[in-house]
């Protein structure tokens, strides 16, 4: 907006000064009417190039200080001492250039200043030698048009530049103490992981070292499958446990760049949904039931690394709770993607807690941390989690997570809808 309302005023400013003057002066003369058009072409000329202030200030200062002064000359100094036009563009010049060049270009303003404004014609006379009179005239135009704007735009100048310099100090104090946050909280996990692995580490490797031992002597036959469980699932534990501790150690989240989202060793991932689903059938004796629609790996490549693997934990941890908590009833898990987000249900028909179950016998089964822990998960990824009791009995989770790059799919994806009713869970 400054380069328009320039224009604009140093339009008006020679249009009413150019109206006082011929108040002043009437004149029937035609080589005075033709001394005003000129000079008002000139000025409008000169108005209209600082269109080009910003790309070039040299020439705009250059050019306005030129036609100003050649009307001047024309029509005489009277009705053009009021120049905002040149005034702003001497202006822009000081605030972007430093050194010589600034100099030199305001040198050279104020002497054609000083010079037109002494050497122009009073009435229509004929071009004067400069008296002194005229010259103090002159200087003091010279100083308010060009001097002054000049001064202004170098201590502008220098606020600009000095508030950079502080700016980037601030950005220098907030890296550096940035780095010693990210340092310190690198140490603490490294500590974390450290205390996990003296304290829990030996007790996972003597589960394991005693069932595989356990699993060398003859046993029942009822026991057998269990010993080997007990196996199975203390190794999974382990290797899990040694991922958890390696993640501690070598991702730092706090300094930007340093992690990046994506496909890490023994991370999950949908294509091994049907795996966990026959395991959690076969060690349990639950019926349960997979659809998924499209299939399991198309959906897989539309979500992408780390929205795959938080799906695979969603149904993971349901049937975990199912197994804890719904033991023995019918496990349904539906996944649908509509080409925006995926929609998961995971439901149990199993009947109501026994009013004898305590919440201290609850407690005691699990840590109440899972169900927090996927409602973090996908809210970091965009989504959301429902869970709750069914309307015709047993339990459900429902989550629903959007896929990347596909914008806000909780607005637009007809699963949202189905995410904000009920769906059957009544609380």
């Amino acid at each position: 907006m400054v380069v328009p309302v320039a224009v604009a005023g140093n339009l008006g400013s020679y249009l009413v000064a150019l109206w006082l003057h011929s108040e002043r002066h009437p004149s029937a003369d035609p080589v005075a009417a033709w001394r005003l058009v000129t000079a008002a072409t000139l000025i409008t000329v000169q108005a209209l190039w600082l269109v080009w202030w910003r790309r070039q200030p040299v020439g705009t200062v250059v050019a306005s200080l030129f036609l100003w002064q050649l009307a001047v000359v024309v029509s005489g100094p009277d009705a053009l001492s009021a120049q905002p036009g040149t005034m702003l563009a001497v202006f822009g010049l000081a605030a972007e250039r430093t050194g010589a060049v600034r100099a030199g270009l305001v040198g050279i303003g104020s002497l054609l200043v000083l010079f037109g404004v002494a050497l122009s014609p009073l009435e229509g006379a004929a071009l004067r030698a400069p008296t002194a009179s005229n010259l103090i005239s002159g200087a003091l135009v010279a100083v308010g048009t060009v001097a002054l704007p000049a001064l202004t735009g170098a201590w502008y100048a220098q606020l600009r530049d000095r508030a950079e310099r502080i700016a980037d100090l601030s950005h220098q104090v907030v890296s550096g103490e940035a780095g010693r946050t990210a340092e310190a909280v690198s140490a603490e996990r490294r500590t974390l992981a450290h205390e996990l692995h003296d304290t829990s580490s030996a007790h996972l490797t003597a589960i394991i070292t005693l069932s595989t031992a356990a699993r060398e002597v003859p046993l029942p036959a009822d026991l057998a499958p269990l010993i080997a469980q007990i196996s199975a699932d203390g190794r999974a534990l382990y290797q899990g446990y040694e991922r958890m501790l390696g993640s501690l150690q070598q991702e730092d989240r706090t300094t930007p760049g340093a992690h990046q989202p994506g496909f890490r060793p023994g991370q999950h991932d949908l294509g091994e949904l049907p795996l966990l689903v026959n395991e959690y059938a076969r060690t349990t004796g639950m019926d349960v039931l997979l659809e998924v629609n499209p299939d399991v790996a198309e959906i897989d490549q539309r979500l992408g690394p780390v929205r795959s693997h938080t799906a695979y934990r969603v149904v993971q941890e349901a049937l975990n709770n199912a197994r804890k908590h719904a033991a023995g009833a019918r496990v349904s898990v539906l996944l649908n993607d509509d080409g925006e987000s995926l929609l998961l249900r995971i439901e149990n028909d199993a009947p109501p807690p026994s009013v004898e179950v305590t919440g201290q016998e609850s407690v005691r089964q699990g840590l109440r941390l899972g169900i927090v822990g996927l409602r973090d998960r996908l809210v970091a990824a965009g989504g959301s989690l429902r869970t709750g009791p069914r309307n015709a009995g047993g339990w459900a989770v429902q989550a629903l997570l959007p896929h990347p790059g596909r914008g806000d799919s909780r607005t637009s994806s007809p699963h949202t809808a189905a995410s904000r009713a009920d769906e059957g869970i009544s609380a």
